[in-house]
């Protein structure tokens, strides 16, 4: 069951990354674009690739409720800097604000997740820039259809955090087996959908 539950929070969280990936890195690639035909094909999927984010942290509450504070130690600002981003990009997104604040919002989460994995890897503070710079690829991928090269540059987006994240030992993290296998009845079927949703959304998109 715990290796389930795993399993469950990488796929989500790959999911999240690789989807959304490409609405950060549009957004970053809005000052070298035009503006309005770049938002207007954005636009269908920021909330719902958010989903998968919100998803993957409920799944981590529920599933793995004394792993929150084992990465939170020590990087409060960085997920302070992450959820500050996400509110101002979606609350510009969906509102239509100026697209430099669509862009800041943008540049604030894709940093913040740099410095999250600087945080996993005890790494050099300019390992940072590595999440900013793949999400900004994906995003030029995504705003000119190279559709042979999205699966490519989406799993460059995804792997990063949870290959870092696996570096962590959950043992003792996990809540009790049963009320894993609780979680399980109500949370598993509903994943497969998700997935096929998301990914029928993109496809469609692509025509």
């Amino acid at each position: 069951m715990e290796t389930l539950w795993l399993f469950v929070l990488g796929t989500l969280t790959v999911g999240y990354f690789s989807l959304a990936g490409f609405d950060y890195g549009t957004a970053l690639l809005l000052p070298f674009r035009r503006k309005d035909e770049a938002l207007q094909r954005m636009t269908p999927f920021f909330l719902g690739n958010e989903v998968w984010l919100v998803a993957a942290i409920g799944v981590l509450f529920a599933a793995f409720p004394r792993l929150e504070g084992e990465l939170l130690s020590g990087a409060h600002s960085t997920f302070t800097l992450v959820l500050a981003g996400l509110v101002l990009f979606m609350a510009s997104v969906q509102l239509r604000l100026w697209w430099w604040l669509v862009f800041t919002g943008a540049l604030m989460v894709s940093v913040g997740w740099g410095l999250f994995l600087v945080h996993l890897l005890d790494a050099p503070l300019l390992v940072a820039l590595v999440m900013p710079v793949l999400f900004a690829v994906h995003g030029w991928v995504f705003q000119n259809r190279r559709w042979t090269l999205f699966p490519l540059t989406a799993l460059l987006c995804a792997l990063p955090i949870p290959l870092a994240f696996s570096s962590i030992d959950v043992s003792g993290l996990m809540a009790h087996s049963d009320t894993l296998g609780l979680l399980a009845w109500v949370a598993l079927p509903i994943i497969p959908l998700v997935v096929v949703l998301q990914w029928s959304i993109v496809a469609i998109s692509s025509r």
